[in-house]
This record gives structure tokens, C-alpha cells and sequence, in this order.
């Protein structure tokens, strides 16, 4: 081989690797490591607890851009009076003045619901405390303390930063997962916003296709690829999506015993959504559960007086619904 062909095959081995390393430096930058050319996959429960996780078209893989453990001057520790002393991370106030606000001043988000679910996990120590819009984990962290199962579901990476750095300092990373994906009917990709002020208000804008925060949607029947729940106990508070989170969960509560669901039903009653009322209602009617309100009111949900209602069982579960 002549020197000056010798030198155009080196030339053009030096520019291959080089265009190697941009595609590999692009991708570095561009993909989070979890979701990569080499996804850490997570294919068992076992492998989700303590973790952060979330869904893709590869599959349900960590996330480790948000489970690096950083905190940051705006996470605020504070603890629970339920469990008393519980550590948990919140906002500072005067950009979360209700949740946290109350967490700091109170130790305690909507105490009452959270004694009902605590009251539901002990009469089931075996099921799963599902926490469908977690938020900071006033609930999640607080029945996860007192040594129940959890899996938190956020949708804000914000707030999921704050759930992991709480799972790690009450010390239940092996008996809680935190998935980062918003629940509704569809699996596609949906813009995440949040009210000015409120951080707590944490929304998907579908008139939206581009935002600061996007964030994959799957439904409720892709936790059954990798949990093996058996019971659960739901609290589902995602602003107005409740009614499309059950449109994606005929298989889960098919396979699952699901003995209480406390959902935020006060954007439901006025049926603006497509009769989202009704449809909620004889959801939850079609599989064994009933509305925890007065007899007299039970049949016309349009006249529940609390924003947030409790659905029980009313007949023993069956696979075969």
C-alpha cells in the first residue's frame, strides 16, 4: 500500500472515531443515563423498591437523573406528627402555601385523610398503599414510616427529588418505589404545569404538545408488569384526571383487591368532562365499591358535600368481574 493511501485510511479512521465519540457525547447529553443505549431495565418489584422509576418504550427503567440524592437550598426538612417525628422534604412556603405551608406549620397535609388511609393499611397490612399523585408524600412517607408497602406515583420532578431524598432519610427505601409518569387512558407524551405559588397544584395541560416539563403517560395496568399486587389501598389525587386514570384500569381492578379508593371527586360532580361523574360512579359500582356518604345522598353524586370521597368495598372481590 502507497504512503499517501496508508494516510487517507488513517484520515478516515481518525474521523470514524471521532464521529463515534460526537454520537456518544450527543447521546450522553441528550438521553438520561436511565433511559439510554443502555437502560438500566427493571423487570421485578424487587428491583423497584428504593428506587426511582419510570416507563417508556423500552420499558420500565431507573431514573437516576432524579434519585442522585442532591438536596438543594429550597428542599425544607421537616417532620410529621403522623408518625411523630417522620422526616420529610417539602417546598419553602412562598412557593407551596398550601401543602408544605401546612407541613411546616402543622406537620400535617389533610390529617384526617391520612388517619383514614392509615386506619384502611391496618386493617390490610398486607396490601399495597398506592399513592396516585403523591406530591411530597405527605401520605406516602407517613404509612410507608409505619412499615407498610408503597409505591408513590408523581408526575413533577421537583417533587419526586423531594419524595426520594424523604424515602432515604426516614430510612423506607426497602419498602417504597416512586414511579415519575403521569396515569391516565393513553401512553404518550404530556406537558406538566403547576400553579404559581402552589406548587401542589400540579396539572397536564393536554392543549399543550410542548412545555418546560414533559413527561410520559402510561396507564394504571402497566404497574401489573412488574408489582405483583394482590390488595391495594388507593389515594388518588390527580387534578380532574381521576375519571381517565379508571379508563386505563379495567385489568387492575380486575386483578387486583382493591378494598377502598380516596379520590378527589369535586371536579367530577357537575359531569363537565363527558358525564366523568357518572362514569366514576358505575366504575366503581361495576367493581364492588361504594361511595362512604350518607344513604339518603348515595344514588345523586352531584349532592356529596366533601371534596375528597372514600369508595369501599361493599361485596367480596372476584377475579372473575
Amino acid at each position: 500500500m502507497r504512503r499517501d493511501e496508508q494516510l487517507q485510511l488513517l484520515l478516515k479512521t481518525i474521523a470514524l472515531l471521532v464521529l463515534l465519540w460526537l454520537v456518544k457525547a450527543f447521546i450522553n447529553k441528550t438521553t438520561p443515563e436511565n433511559l439510554g443505549l443502555f437502560a438500566n431495565n427493571i423487570y421485578t418489584e424487587e428491583d423497584a423498591f428504593g428506587k426511582v422509576i419510570t416507563r417508556d418504550s423500552r420499558g420500565w427503567v431507573i431514573d437516576t437523573r432524579l434519585s442522585d440524592g442532591k438536596i438543594t437550598d429550597d428542599f425544607v426538612l421537616v417532620h410529621l406528627n403522623n408518625p411523630p417525628n417522620t422526616p420529610i422534604y417539602v417546598y419553602p412556603k412562598d412557593i407551596d402555601m398550601y401543602v408544605s405551608s401546612d407541613i411546616i406549620m402543622k406537620g400535617e397535609y389533610e390529617p384526617y385523610n391520612v388517619k383514614i388511609m392509615i386506619q384502611y393499611m391496618k386493617r390490610f397490612p398486607n396490601a399495597v398503599f398506592l399513592d396516585l399523585g403523591a406530591f411530597v408524600g405527605s401520605f406516602s412517607i407517613a404509612i410507608a414510616a409505619l412499615e407498610y408497602k408503597v409505591v408513590a406515583v408523581e408526575c413533577l420532578k421537583s417533587s419526586v427529588r423531594r419524595l426520594y431524598a424523604s424515602m432515604k432519610e426516614a430510612g423506607v427505601s426497602d419498602r417504597m418505589s416512586i414511579i415519575h409518569n403521569v396515569i391516565s387512558d393513553k401512553r404518550k407524551p404530556v406537558v406538566i404545569e403547576t400553579e404559581p405559588g402552589n406548587m401542589g397544584l400540579t396539572y397536564v395541560d393536554l392543549r399543550k404538545s410542548e412545555g418546560k416539563e414533559i413527561v410520559k403517560s402510561i396507564v394504571l395496568d402497566d404497574l401489573l408488569e412488574i408489582f405483583q399486587f394482590k390488595e391495594a389501598i388507593i389515594k388518588m389525587d390527580v387534578h380532574q384526571f381521576e375519571d381517565m386514570v379508571l379508563n386505563g384500569a379495567y385489568k387492575f381492578f380486575k386483578k387486583v383487591n382493591v378494598e377502598a379508593v380516596l379520590m378527589e371527586f369535586i371536579h367530577h360532580q357537575s359531569d363537565s368532562y363527558d358525564n366523568d361523574g357518572k362514569f366514576i360512579v358505575d366504575f366503581m359500582e361495576a367493581h364492588g365499591l361504594e361511595p362512604d356518604v350518607p344513604e339518603d345522598i348515595k344514588q345523586d353524586y352531584k349532592k356529596w358535600q366533601t371534596a375528597e370521597i372514600l369508595f369501599k368495598r361493599k361485596r367480596p372481590f372476584s377475579h372473575t368481574l
